[in-house]
């Protein structure tokens, strides 16, 4: 988590990172503080009770997995989140209703599955005291406390909350939230999202290709014009 930080190239604004009581955090750049909370949920969900608990001094704010790396200018984030509420990028397996048979509860929440989309939810840009934006992030925190018993983290319920609240955010590209999972990638990357090291090559890409994720590198996968 440390290394993350300090191999992170952000904005200069403030750093709060959030956890539970028991995680040892000691390591961290003293610039970074560190906010414990209690969590009723377990594992990933507790993310849904943190994005409904957002300390109310923050403004628009930029939520990261402790995996993700900053590498790159990510102020478009910043800008959408305070245009739209929300600027999220789509994860890697795209298909809400099929992440893990998440179907089942789209379904029983009178959503019908027709190629809706899940955000990834590392890499979260947004105003959360917005009302529709608080909105958004409390029917997420009700789902994942009914569905409780259930295999998912929060990431679905908060795609399947905007859904229900008819939000829409704006959608950032793939590289705003790179997994490195062998997807596609066009450009550079502006986050890292991986506690893989960041290829040597990711600033150097060739230009006229589409590269993925192999083996520790980006290699090339598709010719297109240029």
């Amino acid at each position: 988590m440390a290394t993350c930080i300090r191999e992170s190239h952000l904005p200069d604004y403030p750093i709060v990172l959030v956890t539970d009581t028991e995680t040892n955090v000691s390591g961290l750049p003293r610039s970074v503080e560190v906010a414990h909370l209690v969590f009723e949920l377990s594992g990933k969900a507790r993310k849904a009770e943190f994005f409904a608990r957002t300390p109310e001094n923050l403004g628009t704010a930029l939520f990261l997995d402790a995996d993700t790396r900053v590498i790159d200018d990510v102020s478009l984030g910043f800008e959408k989140a305070e245009k739209h509420g929300i600027a999220i990028a789509a994860a890697p397996h795209y298909s809400l209703a099929d992440f893990r048979d998440f179907r089942q509860i789209m379904i029983e929440e009178g959503v019908a599955p027709l190629g809706q989309m899940i955000y990834n939810t590392g890499v979260i840009f947004a105003t959360p005291h917005r009302p529709d934006v608080g909105g958004v992030f409390s029917q997420t925190l009700v789902l994942a406390r009914k569905y409780r018993e259930k295999p998912w983290n929060e990431q679905p319920y908060l795609s399947l909350a905007m859904e229900l609240l008819n939000f829409n955010p704006y959608t950032l590209s793939p590289s705003f939230n790179h997994r490195g999972f062998g997807e596609l990638l066009s450009g550079s990357i502006r986050i890292w999202h991986s506690y893989e090291p960041l290829p040597r090559n990711a600033a150097t890409l060739e230009k006229g290709y589409l590269h993925r994720h192999e083996k520790g590198k980006l290699v090339k996968a598709v010719k297109v014009p240029l």
